[in-house]
């Protein structure tokens, strides 16, 4: 299963809700499909009835929902898929749930941690690689991420000298 966002608030008093979508998915479901809502342990099942969109924010109608009271249990939840749903991609590109995990390492192959996720901080990605003690925040951008190797769950970062140590006292 794949998160593809979070329900993050009610919209309304039809039971709409407000579904903030993951930075880098590429997934929308469409109408009349079933989707996943909760944990990945203990999904369950609903069939999305409308959607629509508000700014970078969707909007959605799940069929049996009809009302505040019962859409309120869903704020928090995710929306989940089967990864064989999702669109292939092309040589060279990847999904960001693809990289949790990863370890991250300098150039010369010192680890640096491993990759927890990613914020989007105006309008720029943000990669949050956990450290023994901290998180470090490195910038999603080629000029320092060099090389991705999803295969062997390595990305190789040749990081502005200082960026590691920002943490440090």
């Amino acid at each position: 299963m794949v998160a593809l966002g979070k329900i993050i608030r009610l919209i309304g008093k039809k039971g709409e809700l407000r579904f903030r979508p993951y930075e880098g998915n590429k997934y929308i479901p469409t109408p009349g499909e079933e989707i996943l809502i909760g944990g990945k342990n203990q999904p369950f099942p609903y069939r999305l009835e409308s959607l629509s969109k508000i700014k970078t924010d969707l909007v959605l109608k799940l069929y049996g929902i009809d009302s505040r009271e019962a859409a309120f249990p869903l704020v928090g939840q995710d929306i989940l898929v089967d990864e064989k749903r999702l669109p292939e991609l092309a040589e060279g590109e990847f999904y960001e749930y693809q990289l949790i995990g990863c370890v991250v390492q300098t150039r010369d192959s010192k680890e640096v941690g491993e990759v927890s996720g990613f914020w989007e901080v105006g309008g720029k990605i943000i990669m949050v690689v956990k450290a023994e003690e901290q998180e470090i925040l490195i910038p999603f951008e080629t000029a320092i991420c060099q090389s991705i190797d999803v295969a062997n769950r390595i990305i190789t970062v040749d990081p502005p000298d200082g960026l590691l140590d920002l943490n440090e006292i």
